[in-house]
């Protein structure tokens, strides 16, 4: 394989901005997105071209190739980021199990399990070739695409929990994937990224709790400046409490949060700075009309079937939810937001999500889950 030829997947808003930033950095990037997706990305399949700019970002980035040919995407490189939405796993295991080759490393961005939904595809099609596997808790930015083959970074993470599957692989993975984005940190193993990402504990919450105003509105919402206020933050907190349960059953840590007080994203400014400011804002101050999330002028949702609502419900608060009954750890706040979510929208999302049935880890116990986690089998 080619040290530095590396593949992306997934030709969304993430993926268009991890090809771009890391095509700009100097590697050889092969970006790849479904053949039905094909004529939204036309455009990049065309040029082979990515303009990208916003926070630190500016430039255009030139692609080694662009294709909807997974087998010549995928061939002879050394990682394989794939950048889609949760319910995007699946496919893109289906698609990449026959052309995997020996040595290669397959990181989610971010995972929420999926690295785990990848290991059950790939034994059920038998796939020989060894293949390690990570998730990260979160993306690398927040981005938005802001027409075909141009993408805006509006804020980038200052840490990024990464779990290896199998754990006892992280100290050999880990250099390889820092060289890409050195805000990358070991965590214990894939699941405690999954439960690192925060977007579970505050976008569905804070989604339905503004359920009137995003309806009335028709368009005209800001979740973060708008939604995200000191009584939701209470919400907030419980959500947390319950995900620090499992995190203490389980021996594991929060990277991502600091008395909930802000996401550890960074808004230009310098990594101290920006945890100084965490460590040091009361919760009114973060969440208040004045407060930090005020400041993220991001519209949206439209409407209550947002992907805040249906990927991190069914593939987020639904493996917290399940882990925690495989633990015997009570989750109702995460159980409440859960249902009336699928009331809301009409779909069983106990039913439809990703919990630790669908991750094929349902018959085992705390020990034998961590015996699994940490080698393979």
């Amino acid at each position: 394989m080619e040290k530095d030829l590396i593949a992306v997947l997934g030709g969304g808003n993430g993926g268009h901005a991890v090809a771009a930033n890391l095509a700009l950095a100097g590697y050889k990037v092969n970006f790849f997105e479904l053949p039905q997706f094909a004529e939204s990305f036309e455009k990049v399949l065309r040029t082979k071209e990515i303009r990208i700019d916003g926070v630190s970002i500016d430039g255009t980035a030139k692609l080694n190739l662009a294709t909807t040919d997974i087998q010549q995407a995928i061939k002879e490189a050394e990682v394989i980021f794939v950048i889609t939405p949760a319910f995007g796993h699946k496919t893109m295991a289906e698609f990449c199990a026959p052309f995997v080759q020996d040595g290669q490393i397959i990181i989610l961005m971010p995972g929420s399990g999926g690295s785990l939904e990848f290991v059950k595809i790939f034994k059920q099609k038998k796939v020989k070739k060894e293949v390690a596997f990570a998730e990260s808790c979160t993306l690398p930015y927040g981005t938005r695409l802001k027409s075909p083959g141009h993408v805006s970074v509006f804020i980038h993470a200052v840490i990024l929990p990464t779990g290896v599957f199998p754990a006892k692989r992280t100290e050999e993975i880990m250099p390889k994937l820092k060289q890409f984005y050195p805000t990358i940190m070991p965590a214990r193993d894939v699941l405690e990224a999954a439960i690192n990402n925060p977007n579970p504990i505050v976008h569905p919450v804070a989604t339905l709790l503004s359920a009137t105003r995003i309806e009335h509105s028709k368009g005209e919402f800001y979740l973060y400046a708008e939604g995200m206020t000191p009584s939701v933050a209470r919400a907030f907190e419980s959500l947390n409490e319950e995900r620090l349960s499992i995190c203490k059953a389980m021996g594991y840590k929060l990277h991502h949060w600091d008395n909930l007080d802000f996401k550890n994203y960074n808004l230009g400014e310098t990594e101290e700075e920006c945890r100084y400011r965490i460590l040091n804002t009361s919760m009114d101050a973060a969440f208040g009309k004045d407060g930090i999330y005020a400041g993220i002028k991001m519209k949206g949702p439209e409407h209550l079937k947002d992907r805040y609502v249906t990927e991190d419900v069914p593939y987020g608060m639904v493996l917290v939810s399940t882990l925690g009954n495989l633990l015997g750890i009570p989750t109702p706040t995460h159980n409440a937001v859960i249902q009336l979510c699928s009331v809301i929208n009409r779909t069983n999302y106990w039913k439809s999500g990703r919990g630790i049935k669908e991750l094929g880890l349902s018959k085992m116990d705390k020990k034998s889950l961590k015996k699994f986690l940490f080698d393979g089998k």
